[in-house]
């Protein structure tokens, strides 16, 4: 039964993408409603693959997980007085498509807007673990871990999803992102970031 309901928002994704994509094929497409609809595939193409290479004996529904409504503008707003900042317009456009998605790609869960918060168990195993490897906080490019929001994690912790938000309270088109899992991956943006994400499970399990 779960399949098919995510079947429907696979399609309902798809739908809405190209409900937003302007007739003009020049102009720019809904990035957030393609790059749902390629990770809900992907998630099917893994559970399938998954299913038919020995593992048909698990329960594997967790990896057609689908992604959480929208957010409201009240609920953005309220994630940015508690962080304190303004969020890019790329992560508010995210979160205006899903507000939080658990196993987006394989065990790593984007956040919703009630999980973007300066205080959170998660936030003291990530400096837990920034102390154990060393990181220093100009590896960030940033003045101080507070700077540093948790957008996302994986299911046991090890690796965290971190952005910035606008500088000085201003409006901004994107933020650095960065996966951190002992190393330190920088991306320009969350755009950025889902669509490594999104190649890089395309060319696995093949």
């Amino acid at each position: 039964m779960r399949l098919v309901r995510t079947t429907v928002i696979l399609l309902a994704a798809l739908a809405a993408g190209a409900g937003c994509s302007p007739s003009d094929p020049d102009a720019p497409r809904d990035w957030c409603a393609d790059t749902i609809a390629a990770l809900i595939s992907e998630q099917h193409r893994w559970y399938d693959y998954d299913m038919t290479h020995g593992r048909g004996n698990v329960d594997l529904t967790w990896m057609v997980t689908p992604p959480n409504p929208p957010a409201t503008a009240e609920q953005i707003d309220a994630a940015e007085q508690r962080l304190g900042k303004r969020l890019d317009r790329q992560l508010r456009n995210w979160l205006e498509h899903a507000n939080g998605w658990e196993f987006a790609f394989g065990t790593t869960t984007l956040y919703s807007t009630d999980q973007l918060t300066p205080d959170s168990p998660e936030r003291d195993i990530f400096l837990e673990g920034i102390g154990e490897t060393d990181t220093q906080i100009d590896e960030f490019g940033v003045d101080s871990f507070d700077d540093l929001t948790i957008i996302g994690t994986n299911d046991n912790q090890s690796r965290f999803i971190l952005t910035t938000g606008c500088a000085d309270d201003s409006d901004c088109d994107s933020a650095p992102v960065w996966a951190f899992d002992g190393d330190i991956e920088k991306f320009a943006g969350l755009r950025d970031f889902l669509t490594k994400r999104v190649e890089g499970l395309k060319a696995a399990k093949r």
